[in-house]
């Protein structure tokens, strides 16, 4: 059985922009010298994974805070943050919440952070200051903590979480109409791949070649999760430094590429 998505909370158009593309070492990784951690090309160049989607209301939702993320917003050029969505708690994915003091204070208002409740719960203790000096103002980031118990709508457009695993590990990845963006995994259940279907763009982990890995999915199982679902376009995420972005591209299906830091993609 297929999912079905009604037209009400619907977006017209989406802007998908791709602040890291990396693995939790990032790339180049400390101390590698192997070719694409010492390539000059800035394709193979990848801080920690997390996009930015960019609704036809100019609502900006950032998905996951990276521990670069003042560099990357910057060079992307985000001048405001709506809201935060978080797949999971783990450190490359959290560790940069403490950068959106910026945006909470140009505001003048304090920023949702969205996640299960395992997530939120991290996020309250490695963050604690945040939350218990709040009052403070100017410094400390201001935020709120709403847990995602299912479909929400964010700004008139529904959000749909979709349950996948990381290992052991429980993440959401999110569809937000034609698109979805599953980082991080290496299983999908049958329910989690109903939801991901009839896609225009899927964001995927394909963390490298050589299977197998404990917690991601590598390009081969990801290309076989592409051949199943069948979306029109495909890009993959999270890659480590054993994955030359050039060359890969050349060996993959005309409607699968890498994702790289500061793509964007129009949905």
């Amino acid at each position: 059985m297929r999912a079905s998505f009604s037209e009400e909370g619907r977006v017209a158009f989406m802007k998908i922009t791709f602040l890291g593309t990396g693995t939790s070492h990032g790339v180049p990784m400390i101390a590698c010298h192997c070719a694409v951690c010492q390539s000059k090309d800035p394709k193979n160049h990848r801080t920690r994974p997390s996009i930015v989607i960019t609704l036809d209301n100019d609502k900006n939702i950032l998905v996951d805070t990276s521990p670069e993320l003042r560099l990357q917003v910057i060079r992307c050029g985000i001048d405001h943050i709506d809201t935060i969505l978080f797949t999971h708690a783990h450190a490359d994915h959290l560790h940069g919440l403490d950068d959106v003091r910026a945006y909470s204070e140009i505001q003048g208002a304090s920023i949702a952070c969205y996640g299960n409740p395992e997530t939120l719960d991290r996020l309250s203790t490695v963050f604690e200051y945040a939350f218990r000096l709040q009052h403070l103002g100017g410094g400390i980031p201001q935020l709120e903590l709403v847990t995602i118990d299912g479909p929400f709508q964010l700004f008139g457009v529904e959000f749909v979480p979709i349950d996948l695993l990381h290992g052991t590990t429980e993440v959401l990845g999110f569809r937000i109409g034609d698109f979805a963006y599953a980082t991080d995994c290496n299983q999908i259940s049958p329910i989690s791949m109903d939801l991901l279907s009839d896609l225009e763009v899927l964001v995927l982990d394909a963390i490298r070649w050589e299977p197998p890995h404990p917690t991601h999915f590598t390009i081969p199982e990801s290309l076989e999760i592409v051949k199943q679902l069948n979306p029109k376009q495909t890009y993959f995420t999270h890659m480590t430094h054993g994955v030359e972005h050039h060359s890969t591209n050349a060996l993959l299906p005309e409607n699968v590429q890498l994702a790289y830091d500061g793509l964007v993609v129009e949905v």
